[in-house]
């Protein structure tokens, strides 16, 4: 792409050429068409070639950004995928993936492209108008150099500002998903006016950053203009004054009508690629913040999963107490409590009294404010793999009953199967379904849902068990079937389960309330 942007300009100069010998055949003392012949003909040919040329540099230089931003997006999966980013920062890794590679595209589509023309066709382009005038392309370089200098200025001022405002529509966009999945728990505290404030503090700072890189924008602009508009005033003047024999002074130079016309169609497409670059600046910066978020995703040290538990752990949660991150003012707890080996803990409280919470925090989901929790004495790790985890609303993929129920074990054979569906009483599901479920799990009643989850943990045959809400929503009939089928669910495990209702906490070893 490089090689086309040369050719781009070796048209301009080709164009300036062709112009100024034609004009000045025209004006010329003998005008034939033999003499504009071939000025015509370069004249046409540059400016049909440099739009072509244009056009296909963009759309090669969109293609490559593309194709560089995938790679970067399948990286980054593949190292979620893999277990190789913090697991405890999913909204961080979406943005990392969606928003932060995407604000590449704009320096790998643009940026690079106008950055090497900056750099190579002002320096060309003032070559070839010193063949015709020097004293032009000396004009030139005076008034490239104090704008060159003022430009690494202003640059240098953006790519704080660029990085300043990337961070904080980072943080806007972290915190309105944040909030919008507690919206309940906000709702049953009354935290609705200070989280609206909340959020309209962090989008005020995103105004304010954009604002100010808006600023220096606004400033680059007028300072490239006005550098581009004095250099070729001051060429003017000076290849009139020339040609009318005006000069106050001598010049060591001859200066022709064709020549000083050339000098003047070349003279503005000096500051063409800066202008072009100045443009794309703003990409440039928005590119660099992005990578340094990327970089510092992809330097954390790798997550070192604990041994998969073989047996029921003890689970002690110590004077815990839980929050948002970016809200000091909003908590949970402390709650203390110890489910022994096998043990079962029931968690009942009111809604929003963060039942739901604490379980999260096993699965590294929660945000510790303060306190502790351990497995067998050890403090908390990633031990996803030892747990069994059944939400409120167990997910449905597209697929029959027996891919939704390997999600849990994709080794489980046909026997294993069968058994899961015989225990949790799926089988009008199994019989009833035999094609395939969709994801939104249409014609599947509550308890059928719930019994997929729980047909998916006892597959799974993890030391650890958490239900949230496992009866939930449920007629008295369903909670009662569903009820029936947990001891075999529970044996050998150890559990923790939300919940409010009294037939359900009554299977429970110990019971914490919470306020």
């Amino acid at each position: 792409m490089h090689g086309l942007g040369l050719l781009e300009g070796a048209c301009i100069a080709g164009f300036a050429w062709g112009l100024s010998h034609m004009v000045s055949g025209l004006f010329g003392r003998s005008v034939s068409l033999g003499n504009l012949a071939l000025p015509t003909a370069v004249t046409i040919f540059s400016l049909a070639t440099r739009a072509v040329l244009n056009v296909v540099n963009q759309k090669l230089a969109m293609q490559s950004a593309r194709r560089i931003i995938s790679a970067i997006r399948l990286d980054i999966m593949a190292k979620a995928l893999g277990g190789h980013i913090d697991s405890g920062r999913h909204q961080t890794r979406l943005n990392a993936l969606f928003e932060d590679t995407e604000a590449l595209e704009g320096y790998y589509a643009r940026f690079r492209q106008s950055d090497f023309q900056a750099r190579i066709l002002p320096l060309v382009f003032i070559a070839l108008m010193a063949l015709a005038s020097p004293i032009s392309a000396g004009i030139l370089l005076l008034t490239l150099l104090p704008f060159v200098a003022m430009m690494a200025v202003l640059g240098l001022t953006s790519a704080g500002e660029s990085k300043r405002q990337l961070d904080a529509l980072s943080r806007l966009s972290n915190l309105f998903v944040d909030r919008i999945r507690a919206l309940p728990l906000i709702l049953s505290f009354e935290a609705g006016p200070r989280q609206v404030h909340t959020v309209g503090r962090a989008a005020h700072e995103v105004a304010e950053r954009t604002l100010s890189v808006l600023k220096i924008a606004f400033v680059t602009s007028a300072v490239l203009e006005f550098f581009s508009a004095l250099s070729v005033a001051l060429i003017a003047i000076y290849c009139g004054f020339y040609l009318l024999g005006e000069l106050p002074f001598r010049v060591p130079e001859t200066l022709t009508f064709a020549a000083a016309f050339f000098v003047l169609a070349l003279a503005p497409e000096v500051y063409a690629p800066m202008r072009r670059l100045a443009a794309a600046y703003h990409d440039q910066q928005t590119a660099m913040a992005a990578t340094e978020r990327l970089m510092a995703i992809e330097v954390q040290p790798e997550s070192t999963p604990a041994a998969r538990l073989t047996a029921a752990a003890e689970i002690r949660y110590h004077a815990v107490v839980c929050g948002f991150a970016d809200d000091p003012g909003f908590r949970i707890g402390p709650v203390s409590f110890t489910a022994a080996p096998g043990q079962i803990i029931a968690l009942k409280g009111p809604t929003g009294s963060g039942k739901t919470t604490l379980l999260r925090l096993l699965l590294g989901q929660g945000h510790l404010v303060a306190g502790t929790v351990t497995i067998d004495g050890q403090p908390l790790t990633d031990i996803g793999e030892s747990i069994a985890w059944v939400s409120q609303a167990p997910p449905i993929l597209a697929g029959t009953l027996a891919d939704n129920l390997r999600v849990a074990n994709r080794a489980a054979d046909d026997n294993e199967l069968r058994q899961a569906i015989e225990s949790f009483g799926l089988e009008s599901v199994s019989e009833a379904r035999t094609g395939l479920l969709n994801e939104r799990g249409s014609g599947l009643s509550g308890g059928e849902r719930r019994r997929i989850g729980l047909a998916r943990a006892w597959l799974k045959d993890s030391p650890i068990l958490l239900l949230d809400e496992p009866t939930a929503d449920l007629d008295a009939g369903a909670e009662a079937d569903l009820i029936a089928q947990l001891p075999v669910l529970f044996r050998g495990r150890t559990v923790i389960l939300s919940s409010h209702s009294p037939k359900l906490c009554a299977l429970a070893d110990q019971v914490v309330e919470l306020t």
